[in-house]
């Protein structure tokens, strides 16, 4: 048995087939598959053959897999695959080590990565320095990035000058989440797609702050008209801001404490603020009650 990958074509023991690849023309192919249907997709094995096919409505198969190191699942083949794959007329082994810079890691962590190989997508899944598994469906090209989608707009009126970051972002989150008057509002994973400068890795980048990301809230230009808008403050963790300003912060620092609270002067009908903890809580309430603000703590 023969598996090929030749320019945009797979061959299958010489057939000609493309994605969506259809069923029953592959058990005509294979032989009959054990079929196991799952709560989101219908997954056919060839015992013998160490292949697996996954398909959504049953009969279209998005995916093959080539088992190679079997596991314990109840869809798992009995035998490995041991048949012949080649790309591009090359040893699927020797292929991937000759492209190895080339594959594309969903983390820094993975020890294996996805190849573009013309109209396909060939994911080689490696664990303990083995290779387990090599994955085989059709390569859909991202949709071009849209470079002006976060590009700032100047404000025509005043704007806010804010004293404190963390405050702004405070802010922010009750006009561009909350209120929804700031547009377009700021999605980390969207900005990233979007990004066309470097390649940012929010995996590996989002435990500590992106600059480019810190620098679009520092650049944001708030109009002084929104001011009104904001009577109360309330910072919580969960906070769609802080999610998409640090991705992977856990809540359990003062990485988003306010220390400046000279901002509060733009905000004249600001009534009451709820802040994370800092030990000189007492203090800030006496100094804000003077202003006419109450204030609480999470």
């Amino acid at each position: 048995m023969q598996i090929q990958l030749l320019g945009n074509t797979l061959l299958i023991n010489g057939e000609a087939m493309q994605f969506p690849l259809h069923i029953e023309k592959l058990q005509h192919l294979l032989g009959n598959a054990r079929h196991n249907e799952k709560k989101h997709n219908h997954i056919y094995t060839w015992d013998d053959l160490g292949i697996l096919a996954y398909s959504k409505n049953g009969q279209a198969v998005e995916a093959l897999t080539l088992d190679i190191k079997p596991g314990n699942y109840d869809f798992s083949p009995a035998s490995p695959f041991n048949a012949q794959l080649l790309i591009e007329q090359t040893q699927y082994k020797d292929y991937y080590q000759q492209h190895i810079r080339e594959a594309k890691k969903i983390s820094k962590y993975d020890e294996g990565g996805t190849l573009i190989v013309h109209d396909f997508e060939v994911w080689f899944d490696i664990e303990g320095g083995d290779l387990t598994q090599v994955n085989i469906s059709h390569y859909t090209p991202p949709p071009p990035k849209d470079t002006e989608k976060y590009r700032h707009r100047k404000v025509e009126g005043e704007t806010i000058e804010f004293a404190d970051f963390n405050f702004k972002l405070a802010v922010i989150q009750h006009l561009m989440y909350d209120k929804k008057l700031l547009q377009p509002a700021f999605d980390l994973y969207d900005f990233v797609n979007n990004h066309a400068e470097r390649e940012i890795d929010i995996e590996d980048e989002g435990y500590e702050f992106i600059p480019e990301v810190t620098a679009w809230f520092e650049d944001l230009e708030i109009d002084k008209k929104y001011a009104d808008e904001i009577t109360e403050i309330v910072q919580e963790g969960g906070d769609e801001i802080y999610g998409q300003v640090l991705r992977f912060w856990d809540g359990e620092d003062s990485t988003f404490n306010i220390t400046d609270f000279d901002d509060t002067r733009h905000f004249k009908n600001l009534r009451k603020m709820t802040l994370f903890h800092s030990e000189n809580l007492p203090e800030i309430k006496a100094m804000l009650a003077k202003k006419g603000i109450d204030v609480d703590d999470i």
